[in-house]
């Protein structure tokens, strides 16, 4: 990759974030003016835990988003993921055995992701859409006969695990800030980080340095069920019981955050702080959707229209990015 081509990809995925950072600022200004309520306590309570378990979930999927994968099963790992947790937590197990029992769930279904797209060669969005599909299956089996909820006989220390807060800021929200931090300077400072970057950009040239394109992709998925399973438990922890619909359509909003905070289906760009900015993004406006009681259809038809524009918009990218690295006639 050249350094015209690293440098505009840089320079494009800053301007990109602060796009998207600047929309977010001016739609929580245009909310605190059109809705009182959305400075209330518990409005911004609210928010946090809304951000808090998206982010986690959200560094994992850019982190595919570098090398040019993504994964559709976010969502439903994370609800499996949970209801292991509590499962192993309502039969009596002590509450390490039942956060390990759960984060175990979710990395061996990043594991199988990894292995079929890896090392079998099928494509990603394949295996993972019918990862989710199956896991949602799972889910409605173990859950049969619970209109809502099941599983609700956790220890006292598992809950407070969840809800644990300090002067009206959520514990999981500055966990999930801090992760986010120590993973943005491991993109920066680390080899691998830059690794990951470098493989999506140029797989042939990547490979060509030695770098194992299979090995990076396995344990990147891996990474991204670990990180959707964690962010189940905590969840978990936080409402007091197993929720059949946890994670249900996360996926698509973890994706749309992912591209509105400069990834890029092609790869080859991205940062942990974008998708720090989308996720705000994405909550703003589900915040906004909510105070403004705006319909349902209606929400679905702007989440749908969001979704086509970003993906038409890293479309067009991909192909400037692509014409970028042509050699010049002159």
């Amino acid at each position: 990759m050249s350094i015209r081509k690293i440098s505009f990809l840089r320079v494009q995925r800053l301007e990109q974030e602060s796009l998207t950072l600047g929309v977010a600022l001016l739609m929580a200004v245009a909310l605190a003016l059109l809705s009182p309520a959305f400075l209330d306590a518990n409005n911004l309570a609210s928010l946090q835990t809304s951000i808090a378990p998206n982010l986690i979930v959200a560094l994992g999927m850019m982190t595919l988003f570098m090398i040019g994968r993504f994964d559709l099963s976010v969502g439903a790992v994370m609800g499996i993921s949970g209801i292991a947790a509590a499962m192993a937590l309502d039969a009596g197990a002590p509450m390490p055995l039942g956060i390990a029992a759960g984060l175990a769930a979710g990395l061996a279904i990043g594991a199988f992701n990894g292995f079929m797209v890896a090392y079998l060669g099928i494509n990603h969005l394949i295996v993972t859409l019918g990862v989710l599909y199956m896991t949602r299956g799972i889910i409605e089996v173990i859950m049969v006969g619970a209109k809502l909820a099941g599983f609700t006989s956790f220890p006292a220390s598992f809950s407070a695990l969840g809800q644990w807060s300090f002067g009206g800021i959520s514990a999981i929200f500055v966990f999930a800030l801090l992760l986010c931090l120590c993973a943005e300077l491991f993109l920066r400072l680390t080899f691998p980080g830059r690794s990951l970057l470098f493989l999506g950009g140029n797989p042939q040239a990547a490979e060509a340095t030695g770098l194992n394109r299979r090995r990076i992709e396995f344990w990147a998925f891996v990474l991204s069920g670990g990180l959707a399973a964690l962010a189940g438990v905590l969840m978990t922890a936080r409402i007091g019981m197993a929720n059949r619909y946890m994670g249900e359509g996360l996926e698509m909003q973890i994706f749309i955050a992912c591209l509105v905070g400069g990834g890029s289906i092609g790869g080859g760009k991205g940062s942990y702080v974008g998708a720090l900015v989308g996720v705000l993004f994405i909550a703003l406006l589900t915040n906004a959707f909510n105070l403004l009681a705006v319909p349902s259809e209606w929400q679905a038809v702007v989440i749908g229209g969001v979704l086509v524009l970003v993906v038409t918009v890293d479309a067009i990218l991909v192909l400037r990015k692509a014409g970028l690295g042509a050699p010049s006639s002159g």
